[in-house]
Parts: C-alpha cells; structure tokens; sequence
C-alpha cells in the first residue's frame, strides 16, 4: 500500500520530466527549470537539493552493493572486527573509493556494456518475479500480512509525535523512506543535452522508465509479502533480494548467489551513476553562475572534473562510515523531495509563462482558472503529494531534519557570498534569459488548392511538420482565373456556393489532421492569390505560409502557373515553404 500510494507521487514526477526536459533540454533538469521559471536562486536552491540527493545516491547504492557483497562473501565481516566501524560502511567506503579513483583517471564504459548490464539486470528481475510468483506466493499469507497497518515496534530513528497511534506512525514514515526506491528519473533530465532527437526519445525514455520501475515496485512489493514474514523481510535489509529467492523451492539454492552477484553489479554501477550525476551538475550549475567553477576544474591530464568528483565522493564516503541505510535514505528524500516540489511548481508555471513553446509531449489533463490560468492535474496531484511528504519527513525524521537543513543552509550561505563576490543579486534572474525552449509553436498558412487530393495533404504535412505548427488551411479563388465576375448578383451567388464547397473540402482535411494531434483551422479567401499571401504575411499572424509541390528533376518546384509565389519568396525571405508532396 506505502508503494502504490507513493508510485502515484512517482508517476506525476516522471511525466513532469518527460514534458520538461525535450521543451528545455539543458543538462541541469530541475534546477534550470527554477532557474527560467522563477529566478536564479530557486534555480540554485532546486540544483543543490538535487545535488545532495546525487551524493546521497552513490551512497545508498554502494551500502547496497556492499550488503551483497557482504552475502555472497560472509569473511568479509572480518573488516568490522579490525577497524571497529560496522562492516557495512566499511565495506562501502572502500567501494566509493575505487568509484572515486575510476572517475578521477577518467575510464569510461562502452555504451554497448552498460546497455548489456542494463539486459541482464532486467532479464534476471523478470526471472525472479516469474519463478517467485510461479514456486512461492502464498495468497493467504500476502492477505493476512496487507491486513496488518504498520509495525508495532518503536524504532530509535522516528521522531513520533505523541498523542498518535504506533502503528500509524510507522506507516506514514514508511511512505517516507519509500521515495528512495524511486531514485533516478531525474538521470533522464540530466542526459537531455547529449540526447540526439530529445523531442522524440525523451517522453518515450521517461515513460517506459516510469512504467519498468512501477512492474519491478509493486511486483517485487507484492512477491515478498506472499512468500516471506514481513519481520524476517525487514532484518534482512541488507541484501532483501537474495533473502526472498533463498525461499523459493527448488531452485533457491542455485539463484541465491546469481541474484545476490547481480544485485552487487546493478547497485554498484547505480552508485556510479551517482558520481558521473555529481559532476554533470556541478558544471551546469556553474554553467549559469550559480556555483564557483571552481568546483567543475578539469584536470589537465586526466579531462575529468576532478575536484567534483573527490569533494562529493568524500562527503558520500563520510554518510557511509555507519553504515545506516534508513538514515542515508531519509537523507536522500530531503534533498529529492525539495527538487520536485521545485519541479512541480516549475511545470505550472512555465506552462502558464510559455504559452508558445513547442512542447514535443503535454502531461494531460489540464484546468483553467479564471480562463486564463492553467493547471495541469497531475502536476497539481504530485506537487500536493510531494509537499505531503516532506512535511513528514520533517515531523518524522529528526536527524534527517536536522542535516538536510544544514545542507541547504550553507549552500544558501555559499551561493550568497559567491554572487556578492561576482557582484550579481542572489535573488536576481540574471540568467534565465540563458534557457531557451527547443522551438515555439509556429503558425503556418497551407495553401491547398481544389485539385489537391485530401490524402496527399494530409500525407504530405505528415512527412514535413511536426505538432509545434499550429495549421491554417488555406484556400484562394480567384475570381478573375474563374470568368466570374463578382459584381453581379449571378457571380457573388457563383463565389458563395464556391467557396462553401472548399470550406467543406478544407473541414474535412482539418479533421483528420487534428485527429493525429494538430491544431487546425480552415479559411477560405476570395481575391488574387499575390495579394493574399502577401496580407496574410504583412498582417504578422502567420509565421509561415507553405505551398505544396512536386520537385522533378534538380530538385526544381513545379510553377504551375503561379509565378506570384515565386516572387514574395524573394521578397519575404524565409516566411515561405515548399513542402514535398506525398502521392
């Protein structure tokens, strides 16, 4: 139930990025967002939020790895004994070590590796969930443990409120720590920068990572309430997976080791991703000014960002030593809970700010206030949720309180003496003008003419526009081509019934091109088609007008008799198409 609640939460952030980050695809995500939408100071107070949920990240993936580890090879407790520090942390500072070294000389892994770790990460998860739901679930157990409302074990680590139930509590601080098995969707954001074709692969990336995250959640969720006590669950937080499948008959024994190595190489490479997270951050932020570049230094042998990489994979290093995966992960959600409240209230007001940017995906659902004002709804949903929690992370997490306050305060406290030293005003929006949408919604004037066939223009603006053209479809008689002579009465009945019959024409275009998501509209013009372009043009409604032709030959446009347009190419250069027809 803490999953589901906190995977609706989950699903809102994944569809803000997916809408933000191809519209504004800056390798900062959130933090320039803030930056464009408010000012520079939202943008630093969202980037290093976001800054210490990354290096919170390679520590709570290495204290994975290292449970794993520490499973597959039990002599290892041996470290704990000598240094008198839980082995755990031990073990994991000695991993963020070798991740601090590896970033520091630079070497890097093919793509080709990680997208084959990424396989057999997926193909082993779905062999788990496969075999555990085939050999394993116990219906009745997975009953009888949903009807039990949070553990009725006080624990050291809870600020309780006094007054509440025990087991309330704990439940709504489960919903708390939840959040940390969502980490990452924000990587997708991060990568917007060097992503070729963002507009297309982005949505597509965050949806399916959204949707991959949700099946693994609530399946592994669901699987390990119906094959394990929730109690044993709950002591073997070190290395949870291998626990459940050691519980699976038959094959148990043999996919122990295969999981528990799995989950030691997946963790291990997620904590890396912390690292190159770190880095990627630190440059964009003082990209736009909000940090020293100081801090992004490239080593002049290595190329690496080096002073990044140490500062940060120490303080990681540091939060590690004790080894506590719940203090780490309410650590984590201060910092993430902040950026998407950020995020949230970013996406509503750049939707209302930027009316007119090409958005290559809209999260749906929207209401208008006072007919003017837009919310989308699930930005609404997730920035209530996301606020929801962090208010519970502050009643409910004392020491995460604590030092996630003093974190964002000397960041404050950095960032304010940095832009006084390069005389710029912290709260100032100096930089937004830096953030440039992809492109903006353009309006284009198609001319369609009676003889072209409803299938070719339809096909031929599928094949040359995307949706950032808002399409009006245009039609001209001229008069003087047709021997009508509009003065009669005879001729302005003539030109009446002509050009109801091309409006119906052009509706009926219009209508299967707004049912592939385009925004049309379909105008009729009586007059020479010279003069008609050239007002729509001088008139500064449209952006554009396009013609539909036949190249031949040496890419040659077919003049079939209107040499007119010809003529307003050169003189309104750049305000007119010619897009390639489509048979």
């Amino acid at each position: 139930i803490v999953f589901l609640v906190v995977s609706i939460i989950y699903v809102t952030i994944g569809l803000a990025y997916a809408e933000l980050a191809p519209s504004y695809p800056y390798a900062g995500g959130v933090h320039v967002y803030a930056l464009k939408g408010f000012n520079d100071l939202a943008g630093f107070i969202a980037g290093w939020a976001l800054l210490m949920s990354y290096t919170l990240c390679i520590t709570l993936f290495a204290l994975a790895a290292a449970g794993y580890l520490l499973y597959l090879a039990p002599g290892l407790e041996l470290l704990g004994s000598l240094t008198g520090l839980p082995t755990l942390g031990v073990l994991s500072a000695l991993l963020i070590i070798g991740l601090i070294i590896v970033n520091y000389v630079g070497i890097r892994y093919s793509v080709g590796a990680l997208v084959a770790l990424v396989v057999v990460g997926l193909v082993i998860q779905g062999a788990v969930l496969l075999l555990g739901y085939s050999l394993s679930f116990d219906i009745e157990l997975f009953v009888k443990q949903l009807g039990e409302v949070g553990s009725p074990v006080s624990m050291r680590e809870v600020g309780y409120i006094p007054g509440l139930p025990l087991n309330e509590q704990n439940l709504l601080y489960a919903l708390t720590l939840a959040m940390a098995s969502f980490i990452g969707i924000e990587s997708i954001a991060q990568a917007a920068e060097e992503t070729r074709r963002p507009a297309r692969w982005i949505p597509r990336a965050a949806k399916l990572s959204v949707l991959a995250v949700l099946v693994s959640v609530m399946g592994f969720s669901i699987l390990a309430l119906g094959v394990m006590g929730w109690e044993e669950l709950a002591a073997n937080i070190e290395n949870p997976i291998a626990s459940l499948v050691s519980k699976f008959p038959f094959v148990g024994g043999v996919l122990t080791p295969v999981v528990a190595a799995a989950g030691f190489v997946l963790c291990y490479a997620s904590s890396n991703t912390g690292v190159i997270g770190v880095s990627r951050l630190v440059a964009s932020m003082g990209r736009f000014r909000l940090l020293p570049s100081w801090f992004y230094r490239i080593h002049p042998i290595f190329r690496t960002p080096t002073r990044a990489i140490v500062i940060f994979g120490v303080i990681g290093l540091l939060i590690a030593f004790p080894g506590d995966i719940p203090l780490v992960a309410e650590l984590y959600n201060y910092g993430a809970l902040i950026s998407y409240q950020v995020l949230m209230l970013s996406l509503i007001k750049l939707r209302n700010m930027e009316k007119e940017i090409f958005r290559p995906w809209r999260m749906p659902g929207a209401i208008k206030i006072a007919g003017r004002m837009e919310i989308p709804v699930l930005g609404l949903v997730g920035l209530i949720g996301t606020v929801s929690l962090f208010v519970l992370t502050l009643l409910l997490h004392p020491t995460g309180r604590i030092l996630g306050t003093v974190w964002m305060l000397l960041g404050v406290i950095l960032y304010v003496f940095y832009r006084r030293r390069i005389k710029l005003p912290p709260n100032g929006a100096i930089m937004k003008d830096r953030v440039a949408a992809i492109s903006y919604i353009y309006d284009i004037g198609l001319l369609v003419r009676p003889i072209d066939d409803e299938r070719t223009v339809v096909g031929s603006v599928l094949r040359a526009l995307d949706r950032r053209f808002r399409i009006t479809l245009m039609s001209i008689i001229e008069p003087r081509k047709l021997a009508i002579d509009p003065a009669t009465a005879v001729g302005s009945i003539e030109l009446e019934r002509l050009s109801s019959e091309t409006l119906r024409d052009l509706e009926k275009i219009a209508q299967m091109l707004r049912r592939k998501g385009y925004q049309v509209e379909a105008r009729v013009y009586v007059g020479d088609l010279e003069k008609v372009v050239e007002a729509q043009l001088e008139e500064d409604r449209l952006d554009f007008i396009a013609m539909i032709r036949r190249f031949t030959g040496k890419a040659r446009v077919e003049r079939a008799g209107e040499n007119g347009l010809l003529k307003i190419i050169s003189k309104y250069p750049g305000r007119v198409m010619v897009l390639r027809r489509v048979s």
